[in-house]
């Protein structure tokens, strides 16, 4: 409403100052045209001040030539050519003098006549002048009038207005001063709560900063007690056929498992998974080859153990599975695990894929960091992407600090300051972190054996018995003819179905009852 009134206030003082210009110039305009009026007025009197005199100036030569008649020269010539020359003397113009007297009367009053007629005429233009002038003042004072009357009735109007405004700026000044103590007093307050709660946050820090350090201990000792123990089985075993060597689960496509998937069989009475100590426990491996249902999948049996076969009940474990949700997982370092030479890094992440995780952050050997699509990410993206969602944070191959390479000692180098970062997100946010070939273990991986060890289970069958006596001879019957144990004699079969209960011989005596 304030600035609307001040625009009209500045409206009315334009127009009333355009008025004014334009009757000042109106004014000057009148003033200019009645004194050129009044200048050729008293020209045109001077004019026919000069006509008169030139009249009676006429009237003394009409008297002088009347006089010049009665000259008292005796001579006529005489007097004819005495008034010729007096005559000639008063013409004074150039004309030439008539012969005669009367023609020079004639000559003289016709002059007079014109002289005088155009005296009149002069006359009655200056009075025409004269009257117009008159006019034009006339209505020109009448219009001043108007005009004045006009700035008067503006001026009222604009002291009006001021007057107006002028109420409603003091009353805007007093809203705005007491917008301004409300203000102030509002800012006080503020700043008074905000240093209040200033210390608050700092308090909450300091016991945040406590707390995170008491649970950074906690897990710490937590990881020292357990030692990555899985205490929860992912399902159980529903059939064993140990002639086929496969096996059937309780998880199935409501768990969202996955085609590939491996996990470990342990014994219903284990004493725990994962720990050094459960190693006996261990009976082998199981891979889901097809998913039969929303609470049923197939496996293959893979490495059982010798003595204690699998058997319906026992419990299946998977550091990477956890039913109805994808595990996640980061990695860092060089993927070299499969005995060949080259990176196995497509292989790792094939295989993480089939047993159902992700990989959320990777470290490629470029020391690159790598998000969850494989898109690049930056060292401040770690601790957003490791988080509680995370299972496990993986550390491979971190290279030589003292290789001769210097390209590759810096790639080591960052690496292992990546690393560094990667434990420290590991640590807040509880997540495991392990070592590559004890994560493959976990999973059940087997290495590509390129050579045979007789400390390791033979990777191949053979058949029984001598060698063959020449190249491509058939395999017949390679039994030995030496003297062997019935317990070890014949051909190798494989073992039946498990019905669930053990056989004394094979019975694990070290297992609690």
């Amino acid at each position: 409403m304030a600035s609307k009134d001040s625009n009209g206030l500045v409206i009315s003082l334009s127009v009333f100052v355009l008025l004014t210009v334009g009757l000042g110039v109106a004014w000057y305009m009148t003033w200019s045209h009645s004194t050129d009026l009044a200048r050729d007025l008293a020209a045109a009197k001077k004019g026919e001040d000069g006509a008169n005199t030139a009249v009676k100036q006429l009237n003394t030569d009409l008297t002088s030539l009347k006089a010049v008649v009665g000259r008292p020269e005796p001579e006529v010539d005489d007097i004819v050519n005495n008034t010729k020359v007096e005559i000639a003397k008063r013409y004074g113009d150039g004309t030439p003098v008539p012969d005669t007297l009367e023609g020079a009367v004639i000559s003289i009053a016709t002059a007079r006549d014109s002289e005088k007629a155009n005296s009149k005429e002069s006359k009655d233009q200056l009075n025409t002048k004269i009257a117009e002038l008159q006019n034009a003042v006339v209505s020109h004072q009448n219009s001043m009038k108007s005009l004045q009357d006009q700035v008067a009735a503006k001026e009222a109007e604009l002291l009006e207005r001021e007057k107006t405004h002028g109420e409603q700026l003091k009353q805007r000044e007093d809203q705005i001063d007491e917008l301004k103590t409300q203000l102030t007093t509002t800012q006080t307050e503020f700043s008074d709560f905000r240093e209040v709660k200033e210390r608050e946050v700092a308090t909450l820090k300091d016991e945040i900063s406590l707390q995170r350090d008491t649970l950074k201990k906690l897990r710490a000792a937590k990881f020292s007690l357990e030692n990555l123990n899985f205490e929860r089985p992912a399902g159980r075993l529903t059939f064993i056929d140990q002639h086929n060597l496969t096996a059937f689960v309780d998880i199935g496509s409501r768990d969202k498992l996955r085609v590939g998937t491996t996990f470990s069989v342990y014994s219903q009475n284990n004493s725990g998974v994962g720990l050094p100590q459960s190693d006996t426990d261990l009976k082998g491996k199981i891979v889901i080859t097809e998913i039969l249902g929303p609470a049923l999948a197939k496996a293959d049996i893979v490495d059982p153990k010798l003595g204690e076969p699998m058997a319906v009940g026992d419990p299946i474990y998977s550091p990477v599975f956890s039913p109805g949700r994808a595990m996640e997982i980061a990695v860092v370092g060089g993927l070299d695990f499969d005995g060949n030479p080259g990176s196995d890094r497509e292989e790792f992440r094939r295989m993480v894929s089939a047993n159902g995780a992700s990989i959320v952050l990777e470290v490629n050997d470029e020391a690159k960091i790598l998000g969850r699509d494989g898109e690049e990410v930056t060292d401040a993206d770690i601790s957003t992407l490791i988080s509680s969602n995370t299972r496990f944070v993986l550390v491979g191959d971190l290279g030589d600090e003292d290789t001769q390479d210097t390209i590759q000692r810096e790639l080591n180098n960052k690496i292992r300051i990546i690393k560094v970062r990667m434990e420290q997100a590991a640590t807040d946010n509880g997540v495991y972190v392990l070592s590559l070939s004890r994560f493959l273990d976990y999973i059940g991986y087997s290495r590509k054996a390129l050579a045979w060890s007789p400390t390791k289970p033979f990777p191949a069958t053979l058949p029984n018995g001598s060698k063959s006596t020449s190249v491509n001879a058939t395999f017949g019957n390679r039994q030995s003819s030496a003297a062997i144990s019935g317990a070890v004699g014949g051909r190798a079969k494989r073992p039946l179905p498990s019905t669930g209960s053990t056989s004394a011989l094979y019975k694990n005596t070290n297992s609690p009852e």
